[in-house]
């Protein structure tokens, strides 16, 4: 589950977000992002319109993304507001589909840190 302090809620903040914010695409989401420097953290809405599919389905896709962004917090920078949106073509996919395309667009985004691998990890080819 993603923290509260972590999710998006105010509808002034979601339209900020989608007046100001710049928007990138992929064929399973769009996702919009605006810089917000009053927070230490990075908060996130997810949104899936009646055209994706009914209630259940709606559901299942808003937990995938939420889950995927979960599983990443600690390498997403802080002080940004986003919103993933799901397109239809997303209901065939699996979570590590709806997962590497949510790191595709962070990384589009330019919102993922860089992650510095210890000695170990580098001469690991395990990890």
């Amino acid at each position: 589950m993603l923290q509260y302090k972590y999710r998006l809620r105010r509808s002034s903040d979601l339209e900020r977000v989608r007046r100001e914010g710049d928007v990138w695409r992929h064929p399973f989401i769009v996702f919009l992002a605006c810089k917000n420097e009053q927070l230490d953290e990075s908060r996130f809405a997810f949104v899936a319109s009646r055209r994706v599919g009914n209630a259940v389905q709606r559901n299942r896709i808003r937990r995938l993304m939420r889950e995927a962004i979960r599983q990443h917090l600690d390498d997403i920078h802080p002080e940004w507001d986003c919103i993933l949106i799901a397109r239809p073509q997303i209901l065939q996919a699996n979570f590590a589909e709806v997962e590497t395309a949510v790191l595709q667009l962070l990384r589009r985004a330019k919102l993922l840190r860089v992650v510095k691998r210890t000695e170990e990890e580098q001469h690991n080819p395990l990890s």
